[in-house]
């Protein structure tokens, strides 16, 4: 028997003999049956602490994000768990959780606090029938904007163009099975099902022990595409492994089809966009970089901006040449709530031209959208076939027609009106 497992054996007993004398609370005291042990993982996406309530009893107080907390021993029964924004009085989640004898659970509070979801992950498993030298992975979609992920544990210069996921297809909300795997460590990363190069989370080094039972559990980072990891060993410690990265988008709409070319830590994100078009989301690194902008060849602006872990971002460039400007935008590609719901905005990128409208169907969405900025999302009734319009006070006609577009249930559009033509021009992406 090695020292280390030597170390976990006494660890648990310590946490068994410790959980059998604190007091239970609530439940159905007339089964009273055994003892359940039960420990919280605060995961949610925007909640910096939460409270954890035991039929109405806090038993987890400020569980602050990514913090694991020791077990807490229950009578073994059926219990309301209650979660509040750390004291607050609202709650914000409630629900019917049942804890079985000897058992012991990992609760884990993910989603973002408008959709907060618990989930009690049990960590029961025996390791004896493990084959020497190999370990247990099962893994946990605890995201409801990402969609489905394929996840890769490999070699750390693998190429996933010719790699076979370790799980595929895996959708959100959804909890995996167990998987055995030679122990040892591996490259993690996660992409869109289906596409290896929709990379959603990448990390060098994930570490899996032998004869170890373990949870890797994904969540949404705050621009609802890239995911955040937390890997959870059977009874035994969690893992952070954040995502270090932001995507960034850039749109030109320079006048006179003026041609943008962006750099983000000395990397290119695009040497020659011509005005007016709008180009793919780019993985950078998180922090702030110098972001340096050129327009037609020239140097428009050079500075250190903020990209946020996790986070989606629109570089829009505009205005007449020699009087370029910058606006840097927050995308929030977090997907609906209701699946017959579309989610768009209106970004106003032509310099000098009157505040605009849109309107699907002749209802008007955005109003008096000044130029250079960027309206609130609003939300949409799916239709295969609907008409955009952007329109300004000033003008007869409307700027930009888009008749019968297929506007996507559980989708995310931007529409732009962009410089560069000889008239302004409208474009719509569906950013989800």
């Amino acid at each position: 028997m090695t020292s280390a497992f030597l170390s976990r054996r006494l660890a648990l007993l310590a946490t068994l003999a410790t959980s059998l004398f604190i007091a239970a609370c609530g439940g159905n005291d007339d089964n009273d049956t055994g003892t359940s042990s039960i420990r919280a993982l605060n995961l949610s996406s925007d909640l910096a602490s939460v409270d954890l309530f035991v039929d109405g009893d806090k038993r987890f107080d400020a569980q602050a994000s990514d913090a694991l907390s020791g077990y807490i021993g229950l009578t073994s029964a059926t219990y309301t768990l209650n979660v509040k924004r750390a004291g607050d009085g609202a709650s914000l989640l409630t629900g019917s959780y049942t804890l079985s004898k000897d058992q012991h659970y990992t609760a884990v509070v993910w989603g973002r606090e408008t959709a907060l979801r618990l989930s009690t992950l049990p960590e029961d498993e025996s390791g004896s029938n493990i084959a020497t030298g190999n370990s247990r992975l099962r893994v946990f979609n605890a995201t409801t904007d990402t969609g489905a992920l394929d996840i890769y544990l490999t070699t750390p210069t693998a190429n996933l163009a010719d790699a076979a996921a370790t799980q595929s297809n895996l959708a959100a909300g959804i909890l995996g099975g167990f998987r055995d795997l030679s122990a040892g460590s591996y490259r993690l990363r996660v992409t869109g099902a289906g596409d290896p190069n929709d990379l959603r989370l990448d990390v060098p080094v994930l570490a899996l022990s032998a004869q170890q039972h373990a949870t890797l559990v994904l969540t949404a980072g705050a621009g609802g595409v890239l995911v955040n990891g937390t890997l959870i060993e059977q009874q035994g410690s969690a893992t952070s492994m954040r995502n270090t990265q932001a995507r960034v988008r850039m749109v030109a709409s320079m006048a006179s089809a003026g041609v943008v070319g962006v750099s983000i830590g000395g990397r290119t994100l695009a040497g020659g966009l011509r005005s007016p078009s709008a180009g793919p989301y780019t993985l950078v690194d998180a922090g702030a970089p110098t972001t340096e902008v050129r327009v037609n060849g020239s140097v428009l602006q050079s500075q250190a901006r903020s990209f946020a872990a996790g986070n989606d971002y629109t570089l829009l460039v505009f205005g007449a040449v020699g009087a370029g400007q910058v606006q840097q935008i927050a995308d929030d590609n977090r997907l609906p709530s209701i699946n017959t719901r579309a989610k768009i905005r209106l970004v106003h990128g032509v310099a000098g031209l009157d505040p605009v409208t849109l309107s699907i169907d002749a209802l008007a969405l955005v109003s008096d959208q000044a130029s250079g900025s960027v309206s609130s999302y609003a939300t949409a009734a799916s239709n295969s076939s609907v008409t955009v319009d952007v329109t300004s006070a000033s003008a007869a006609a409307p700027l930009f027609t888009q008749a019968a577009f297929n506007l996507k249930g559980q989708a995310v559009y931007s529409v732009f009106m962009l410089d560069g033509n000889t008239l302004p021009q409208g474009v719509i992406r569906q950013d989800r």
